[in-house]
């Protein structure tokens, strides 16, 4: 396991509870762990604002959605402020099943299309309220 110099642990993996449970958590119980939460209202403001930037206007059930996604995996540094969604793949989706032999590349597109929006919300939040935060 990658360490520090310090010899603390780089990554922490908070969905990995154990070898046999896995905890997904929502979007936003991520932004909590950033210091990126400071109440649903506030939020709620931020994904809106977010959006219409991009000349998106999402309905509320959108919005609330948005936020209580829960993605396969993540892992955070928090002395790097670096976190990473990660998604896993099936057997199914390996090299042997895959008649295109393209899977990793296909999958790598399919994971920047289902996390993109969250990764790009959470380093603009980052931005605008000063924190260190780098999500890829």
């Amino acid at each position: 396991m990658e360490s520090h110099d310090d010899g603390n642990r780089k990554w922490y993996f908070p969905s990995a509870v154990s070898e046999a449970t896995h905890d997904e958590w929502t979007v936003r119980e991520i932004f909590v762990h950033l210091g990126l939460f400071s109440g649903i209202k506030s939020l709620r403001a931020d994904v809106t604002e977010f959006h219409a930037l991009q000349n998106i206007v999402p309905t509320d059930e959108e919005i609330t959605y948005f936020y209580s996604r829960r993605h396969d995996g993540f892992a955070f540094d928090d002395k790097n402020k670096h976190c990473v969604f990660l998604k896993f793949t099936c057997p199914m989706d390996s090299v042997s099943s895959s008649p295109e032999r393209e899977w990793a590349e296909r999958k790598e597109l399919e994971k920047n299309a289902r996390y993109g929006m969250h990764v790009y919300f959470i380093n603009h939040l980052s931005a605008i309220h000063g924190r260190p935060w780098n999500c890829t």
